[in-house]
């Protein structure tokens, strides 16, 4: 247990995160605030008696548990305390009085394909015969593309009517479930505002430090454009200088995913830990005398905060803040710390300002790949021996992209059903890049206002990126350059967590023993998977899914299936990506399936569609729109090995219009079947596997 006394913060962080899982994972199972109070006089009594009357030191495990189990309940009660539905004055419990509200833009308008989009901060409510009462809520708020939209800034008051609607849940199945991503923000509802919907109050109630960071960082962005950089360049060094996503489109959003860069566009500790280095270095001249280098420092830590504040302050940014101000504050007392309690001691507070870190994606992703860069880089890096300098660099870059990818792999398998391969060959590549981006985007900025000066600066900073955008692009045109598709369980999902921590426990404490409980997770997660594959083997059913302007039923048999749908769908990328590929990665399935429109005869040996009927598993399905006629010929529909007493008849239209109901009970009539109407698309998935 000695080593762990160097890492207090971990074992306080982990009861911490713990209390916070729980209450979030564990609904069914939540305490109320009088009970865990009563639990915490109970645990003080315990740790009063055992220090004060016991006195003795084979009794200091009592005293552990009981501070362990504070933190636990710190968590819980942070949680539980964030959470938007436990307010007093959430708005939700008072909306049935509710006229219309005055709300707060609360974050930076941002434009997108068919709307503005931001989030607004509900403040009062007024109906027609209450007095205005304060509310508290978070909602996101939609404005078409007008004027009057544009010119809302961060901090402004505007009136908006009642009631703000739910955001729906995800409608098919494996979708992504957009209603709680956007609670664990604490936005739990949305409105679209046409132009008469809201007015603006001609009132702004900003944070004076939110302010100062986003209208600082506007003009940043000018200064970026005034100096020739546009279209893509723009985009990426927006994104690589300030943490400002809005301009990079989406190709080349996808191009640095495919290629396994995408931690440069996201400002984190590499970008603060290059400034770091880069004023330190133009510092140096305070490095003579105590008073000299403590100015120094005070300096770099104020560069370093400033930089936090017009990057945003997301998680990736805070945690390397926080943890490099731990390095600048060392060096001030003349102390040094350890890397790993460092990392803990800012999750601690990041946990503790908002417990719903916990659940971003970019705190989980920035924590693992730092933990695994501290841990593991070394002892890959000491594999081998590489005697010429420059290979040496190159293999000490690739062993910090081994151990971040390892650290970050449960991750991206897990939420993003993706392996990028070309990983380590990107990094090679890109590492020294961003640093030539960074540095001379950083000049640019501080020399932009400098005739000539600025637009020598300004070449230079479009041709890196235009260097790395080339680069990026072609890693992703190689072969295989990212596996799409794989899933795996909640299951295999913490074998694979178990597994990592397994690892970096043997790696800290040398111990080879556990080396066998790791090999026994990942074996144990072999033997998940295949059993979870042979079993996807003998799948049979049928899944409607719920997609505006689309049609979409997919028919599933074995390890194949055959989507019919209109024929727009497959070209609409993102509709397919964001509400079908998930469905058809939990169920082993191709994410490019063969596709038959509505109007086709088909028949490939599990699946006989003529006209607008499909025979599928013995079942028949007639696909009904208002084109169809209740005294159409059916006799050359049916198939000939079945008979009416062994089917039944499925009836499904597509969304084209209201159908009445003695046209579908008439036409099963006609044949002869039992009808079973699922009506509209629109609804939830459905499946016909037990009819």
């Amino acid at each position: 247990m000695s080593i762990w006394s160097k890492y207090p913060f971990v074992r306080m962080l982990l009861p911490l995160a713990l209390g916070i899982w729980c209450f979030v994972f564990l609904p069914a199972f939540r305490m109320p605030l009088s009970a865990l109070a009563v639990v915490a006089l109970v645990l003080f009594a315990l740790g009063v008696v055992t220090v004060f009357v016991l006195k003795s030191y084979r009794f200091k495990w009592v005293v552990g548990t009981v501070l362990v189990s504070y933190l636990f309940m710190i968590g819980y009660v942070l949680a539980s305390v964030q959470e938007a539905e436990n307010q007093k004055d959430y708005y939700r419990n008072h909306q049935l009085d509710a006229r219309y509200y005055v709300a707060r833009v609360f974050d930076y308008p941002t434009e997108r394909t068919n709307a503005i989009r931001t989030v607004l901060e509900l403040e009062y409510q007024f109906g027609d015969s209450l007095p205005s009462r304060y509310v508290e809520g978070k909602v996101m708020a939609y404005f078409p593309k007008s004027e009057s939209a544009f010119a809302l800034r961060y901090g402004d008051l505007i009136a908006i009517p009642a009631p703000i609607r739910e955001v729906s849940p995800p409608l098919n199945p494996g979708e992504f479930d957009y209603r709680d991503y956007l609670s664990r923000k604490g936005i739990t509802g949305q409105t679209y505002l046409k132009d008469e919907d809201w007015i603006d109050l001609q009132v702004h109630n900003a944070n004076p430090l939110y302010s100062f960071s986003f209208r600082f960082r506007d003009i940043l962005l000018k200064s970026l454009q005034d100096n020739g950089l546009t279209n893509d360049e723009l985009g990426v060094a927006a994104a690589v200088l300030l943490g400002y996503n809005e301009y990079l489109a989406n190709e080349m959003r996808n191009k640095y995913v495919a290629a396994g860069s995408m931690h440069i566009l996201c400002v984190s500790g590499m970008h603060v830990g290059i400034i770091y280095l880069f004023a330190s270095f133009l510092l140096g001249f305070l490095n003579r005398k105590r008073w000299q280098k403590m100015l120094k420092n005070m300096l770099l830590l104020a560069l370093v905060w400033f930089y936090a504040f017009i990057a945003g302050l997301s998680p990736s940014i805070l945690r390397s803040s926080l943890m490099i101000s731990f390095v600048i504050i060392g060096e001030m007392i003349q102390r040094k710390g350890f890397a790993i309690n460092s990392i803990a001691v800012s999750a601690f507070i990041l946990l503790c300002i908002n417990p719903y870190n916990l659940l971003e994606m970019g705190f989980l992703l920035s924590y693992s790949a730092v933990i695994g860069i501290v841990v593991l880089q070394s002892p890959i890096y000491h594999l081998f021996f590489v005697k010429n300098r420059v290979l040496d660099k190159a293999w000490d870059i690739t062993a910090v992209a081994l151990a971040a990818q390892i650290a970050t792999m449960p991750f991206t398998l897990f939420y993003f059903n993706q392996f990028t391969t070309y990983f380590w060959l990107s990094n090679l590549f890109m590492t020294p890049i961003s640093f030539i981006v960074v540095v001379s985007g950083m000049v640019l900025l501080l020399v932009s206002w400098i005739p000539y000066v600025n637009a020598l600066v300004g070449y230079l900073v479009w041709g890196a990126i235009y260097v790395m955008n080339w680069v990026v692009a072609w890693i992703e045109s190689l072969p295989l350059s990212i596996v799409k598709g794989v899933h795996i369980s909640e299951f295999e999902f913490s074998l694979l967590l178990l597994a990592f921590l397994l690892l970096l426990l043997m790696v800290t404490l040398r111990k080879r023993r556990m080396l066998i409980a790791m090999l026994s997770a990942l074996l144990l997660l072999m033997v998940s998977v295949t059993v979870r594959v042979y079993q996807s083997d003998s799948q049979s059913g049928m899944t409607v899914f719920s997609l505006r302007n689309h049609t979409a039923i997919d028919f599933v048999k074995g390890g194949e299936h055959l989507l019919l749908t209109d024929s727009t769908l497959m070209a609409d990328e993102s509709t397919v990506d964001y509400s079908l590929k998930g469905a058809w990665t939990k169920r082993h399935l191709s994410l490019h399936p063969q596709t038959i429109g509505f109007e086709e005869d088909f028949n490939n040996g599990y699946l006989f569609k003529k006209s607008n009927l499909v025979s599928f598993d013995g079942k028949l399905l007639a696909l009904w729109n208002d084109d169809c006629r209740a005294d159409d010929s059916l006799s050359y529909r049916l198939p000939h090995n079945c008979s009416s007493s062994m089917v039944r008849c499925l009836v499904i239209w597509p969304r084209s219009g209201p159908v009445r109901r003695w046209r579908w009970a008439y036409l099963a009539m006609m044949l002869g079947l039992e009808p079973l109407r699922i009506g509209d698309l629109s609804q939830n998935e459905k499946k016909i596997d037990n009819y």
